[in-house]
């Protein structure tokens, strides 16, 4: 039997910040060569930014620009975190399957690593999960982690 340890030179990791993200980078993290990046990809989903209301009609821009700046803060809590790795983090906006996609292209990754569901409830299961979507349509490989405490 072989005993080898496989690695890659480019790792992208989908996060959505939840406590499976964590795990996802960590599998993400060691599957990268020491000469290697992790790209840390985390979508924005598009949201309505004008309100109709009886009271009258208003955008809600700094909603927006807080919920980017957060996404910002906790994208940099991840370069801190993950100090002694190469890691790169991008922030995109759009639907997160395509988005996701995109960056593997953009950044020729050799193979993603994501999590197995962020969504759930009868709202994954009319949609479809965005991991499966990931699945079939990626150019490379995936590797898609459970929540260890999940059976």
């Amino acid at each position: 039997m072989l005993n080898a340890v496989l690695t890659f030179k480019r790792v992208l990791v989908p996060v959505d910040f939840s406590e499976l993200s964590e795990t996802v980078l960590d599998y993400g993290v060691g599957l990268t060569d020491s000469e290697g990046v992790t790209i840390v990809v985390h979508v924005l989903e598009p949201l309505p930014m004008h309100f109709e209301s009886a009271f009258g009609s208003f955008v809600n821009t700094e909603g927006l620009v807080r919920i980017r700046e957060n996404a910002e803060k906790l994208l940099e809590d991840l370069k801190k975190r993950y100090s002694a790795s190469k890691l790169v983090t991008e922030l995109r906006e759009g639907k997160p399957q395509h988005q996701v996609l995109e960056a593997a292209k953009d950044h020729a990754a050799e193979i993603i690593v994501q999590g197995s569901h962020g969504r759930g409830g009868l709202e994954a299961l009319f949609l479809g999960s965005v991991a499966a979507k990931i699945l079939r349509k990626a150019e490379c490989p995936v590797l898609t982690v459970r929540h260890p405490r999940r059976k």
